[in-house]
């Protein structure tokens, strides 16, 4: 809680102005900036999450959710090695590319609520705003991989990167398994930065913020699993 320094009264360690007296308890943030602020969950994650919890307006998380929505549409492509139905890679990477950002608002606005629900059930105390901003920030690493090392990907090993004949491991086992494994550690960043982002936002314990991101990834992978399916039995 913070207490406001004119009438004593007790407010939301959150809260701009004094719910009894209205006079300011800390500085006011409009707005957020881009660059500043994804740089800062990189530099200064806590003080970061503070900051998008404070600001009237979340700015950027749609575009933020868009940017990892192209990410997600090429991990796509890979794990079901769709390479095959593709022409040229050019195809594919325009095909990516457009569809990504309505796949990533969606699949972003998804596990914002997913997050923001469970976060409730455990105790949590950020307005769902909030969470939609934690959530968009956090996949700052993820989406700079994007922009670093999906051209390497590509680059390395063409539309081979997205079939299964051969396998790209097959031809180049050292920079698949580099690339794959750095892809790996670049989400679970995005999951520690999340569970710090709940930790500051949602006012929770460290165990609890675990508990609550290993529950996200839980039903995340539950909604996978089903759409793997159902997308194998179509191919």
């Amino acid at each position: 809680m913070t207490i406001c320094s004119v009438c004593q009264s007790e407010n939301d360690e959150f809260a701009v102005t004094c719910k009894k007296c209205k006079g300011f308890l800390q500085n006011r943030i409009p707005n957020l900036n881009l660059f500043e602020t994804a740089w800062g969950v990189i530099e200064s994650p806590r003080a970061t999450f503070r900051q998008i919890a404070l600001a009237e307006h979340k700015n950027f998380s749609v575009l933020l959710f868009g940017l990892f929505g192209i990410g997600l549409s090429f991990t796509a492509l890979w794990h079901f090695k769709l390479g095959d139905r593709f022409s040229t890679l050019l195809d594919l990477i325009i095909i990516a590319t457009v569809s990504g950002p309505v796949i990533g608002i969606v699949v972003g606005l998804f596990i914002s609520t997913v997050f923001h629900f469970l976060a409730k059930m455990i105790g949590g105390k950020g307005t769902f705003r909030t969470s939609v901003g934690v959530m968009a920030y956090s996949l700052t690493p993820i989406i700079l991989s994007v922009f670093l090392v999906l051209p390497i990907e590509l680059l390395t090993f063409g539309m081979y990167m997205f079939t299964s004949n051969p396998h790209p491991y097959v031809l180049k086992p050292l920079s698949y398994v580099l690339l794959i494994g750095f892809d790996s550690l670049v989400t679970g960043w995005s999951c520690v930065l999340a569970s710090i982002g709940a930790m500051i936002v949602h006012g929770m314990s460290w165990v609890k913020a675990l508990f609550l991101i290993c529950l996200v990834l839980g039903v995340l992978s539950g909604v996978l699993s089903l759409t793997s399916d159902t997308l194998s039995r179509a191919f």
